[in-house]
C-alpha cells in the first residue's frame, strides 16, 4: 500500500530544537548520561552499557518528541520524574510546534527526514501514519527480550499493524456526559442517573435546561467530526463493506448526520453550527462560561474540570456514562493515547523501558486518567478513592458515578475515529461536507453521497 499523497508530497523538513528537563528534587540525581542538548555520539556508546542490575539504564539519555506546552505541563515534569526514580533514565524533550488543521504532523516530518527520536505518543489512527511512512520501530522483539507480555496488561490495546506491535497504550479517553447541577438546580430539574441514559433521554432533559431568556443552554457538543456519525457507530454500523469500499451510503450514517445537526439547528438546545464554525463558542465553553447544562465530550474534561486555578466555578459538576441510542446496548466512544519507538532511536532498549514505565504508571500521576492497562474491579475502585475522588472534593461525585462512566466492563467501548483504509482522509471529506450540510449550503442527500464518492476515491487511491 503506498503512502497517502499528504506523505508523498510533504516535503521533510528538521524544524525542531531540543530542549532539557531534568529531573529536580528527586531523589537520585546522577545524570551520567549525556548533557541536555549534546549531540555526541559518545551518548550512542554508552546507552548499551548497563551499569546497574536493578536499573539497567542508568544514566542513559532519551529524547521525547512533544510540542512546548506539553512538555511544559506539570503532568509531563511528574512523569519524567518518575521514569527517573523507577528506571534512572533521564529525558530530553525534541520540542515540534504543534500541526495546525491540514498540515502534516510536524513529527513525522522530522522522522522522516532522519532525526533521533526515541519516543512519539500518539492515538492508534495518527500513528498508522507513522506506519505508513515507514518510520515505526516494531516492539514485539522487544517484548520478548524483556519478558514482557503486553496482552496481559493491555489486551487488544496494544497497537498494531499488518501482525506486528507497534506501540503500548497509557490512557483510555472514554466520553461522558457532565452536568452542571446549578442549571439543574435553578431549573427545579433532577439529577439524570447512569440508568438507562439514551439519547433520546439527553434531548428530553436538555430542553427542560434550555432557557434562552438567561442565555442558557441545555446541552453542547462542539463540532468535532466524531460526533457527525457518532451515532451511526454507537449503532454498530462500519464506514466500510465487506469489500473494502466506503459505507456512508447506509441510511445509519444520514440519519446520524441529520440528528447531530439538528440539535443546534432545529432544536435549538445547544449554539447552531454556524456559532460552532465561527468560534463563538469555542471546544471549552462548558468549563468557561458556566452556561451550559450538558456537555458530552472526552474524558480528559474530567482532568480539566479537576484544575479550578485554570478553571474557576461556582458550581458543582456531575458526571454519566456517555448517552448511547434507544434500542441498542450501552455504549461510549473513546480513544487512547499510545507510546511508541521511532526507527531513528539509537536508545531503543532504554526507549521500550520508558515507555513500559509511562503507560504502566501514568494512571497513577493523579490527573483523572483512566488507565488502558487492565484493571480489576477492585483496583479500578481503590484507585478512584485514593485518586480521582481527591480531585473532585467539591463535587461530590462517587465511586460509583465513575464505575458507571469509565470501568462499567459490561458497557462497549468504540472508536471515536473512523479507523481503515484512507481514514484520514475520509476524516477530512467527513468534516468539509459535515460543515457545508450543517450550514445549510448542501441538502443531506448530496452531502452524502459527495462524502461516499470522496471516501471511495481515497480508498482506491490509498489501494494504488
Amino acid at each position: 500500500m503506498k503512502l497517502r499523497s499528504t506523505l508523498k508530497r510533504g516535503a521533510a523538513f528538521g524544524l525542531a530544537a531540543t530542549m532539557a528537563f531534568s529531573a529536580v528534587g528527586c531523589a537520585k540525581s546522577d545524570n551520567t548520561g549525556a548533557s541536555a542538548g549534546s549531540t555526541d555520539s559518545k551518548t550512542t556508546e554508552e546507552t548499551t552499557q548497563k551499569t546497574d542490575s536493578d536499573k539497567p539504564f542508568d544514566g542513559v539519555t532519551v529524547k521525547w518528541a512533544l510540542t512546548d506546552n506539553a512538555a511544559t505541563a506539570t503532568e509531563t515534569k511528574e512523569m519524567i520524574e518518575l521514569i527517573k526514580e523507577k528506571t534512572g533514565i533521564n529525558v530530553e524533550f525534541f520540542i515540534t510546534p504543534t500541526s495546525k488543521a491540514g498540515e502534516m504532523d510536524k513529527v513525522l516530518v522530522s522522522l522522516m527526514a532522519g532525526e533521533e527520536m526515541d519516543i512519539v505518543n500518539r492515538t492508534p489512527l495518527q500513528l498508522e501514519e507513522f506506519h505508513k511512512a515507514a518510520v515505526l520501530e516494531p516492539i514485539d522483539e522487544l517484548a520478548k527480550a524483556d519478558n514482557y507480555d503486553m496482552t496481559a496488561l493491555y489486551g487488544d490495546k496494544v497497537v498494531k499493524f499488518e501482525d506486528q506491535s507497534y506501540a503500548i497504550p497509557a490512557e483510555k479517553d472514554i466520553w461522558l456526559t457532565y452536568y452542571n447541577k446549578k442549571i439543574f438546580d435553578e431549573a427545579n430539574v433532577p439529577y439524570p442517573t447512569a440508568d438507562g441514559w439514551t439519547w433520546e433521554k439527553y434531548v428530553e432533559t436538555a430542553q427542560k435546561l434550555n432557557n434562552p431568556d438567561k442565555n442558557v443552554w441545555g446541552s453542547f457538543m462542539s463540532d468535532d467530526v466524531a460526533c457527525n456519525y457518532m451515532l451511526a457507530t454507537q449503532k454498530g454500523v462500519s464506514a466500510y463493506k465487506a469489500d473494502g469500499t466506503a459505507n456512508f451510503d447506509d441510511p445509519a450514517f444520514a440519519d446520524a448526520m441529520e440528528w447531530f445537526f439538528s440539535l443546534g439547528n432545529d432544536l435549538k438546545i445547544q449554539p447552531n453550527s454556524l456559532d460552532l464554525a465561527s468560534g463563538t463558542y469555542p471546544y471549552n465553553s462548558f468549563m468557561v462560561n458556566g452556561n451550559i447544562g450538558m456537555y458530552v465530550y472526552g474524558g480528559w474534561v474530567a482532568s480539566a474540570l479537576s484544575d479550578k486555578v485554570k478553571y474557576p466555578r461556582d458550581w458543582e459538576m456531575g458526571i454519566l456514562p456517555m448517552p448511547y441510542p434507544e434500542g441498542t446496548d450501552p455504549s461510549s466512544l473513546t480513544i487512547t493515547n499510545c507510546y511508541a519507538i521511532p526507527k531513528t532511536s539509537k536508545n531503543k532498549d532504554a526507549a521500550f523501558e520508558a515507555i513500559k514505565t509511562i503507560c504502566e504508571n501514568k494512571y497513577t500521576l493523579g490527573y483523572g486518567r483512566v488507565p488502558a492497562k487492565i484493571l480489576t474491579e477492585d483496583e479500578a475502585k481503590t484507585y478512584i478513592e485514593s485518586s480521582l475522588l481527591p480531585k473532585f472534593k467539591d463535587d461530590n461525585l462517587t465511586v460509583e458515578d465513575f464505575m458507571a462512566g469509565w470501568f462499567d466492563n459490561s458497557r462497549a467501548y468504540l472508536n471515536e475515529k473512523i479507523m481503515g483504509t484512507a481514514d484520514t482522509t475520509i476524516g477530512q471529506i467527513y468534516t468539509e461536507e459535515g460543515q457545508l450540510y450543517g450550514q445549510g449550503q448542501k441538502p443531506l442527500e448530496d452531502t452524502m453521497k459527495s462524502i461516499q464518492d470522496r471516501a471511495n476515491e481515497a480508498i482506491k487511491e490509498a489501494n494504488q
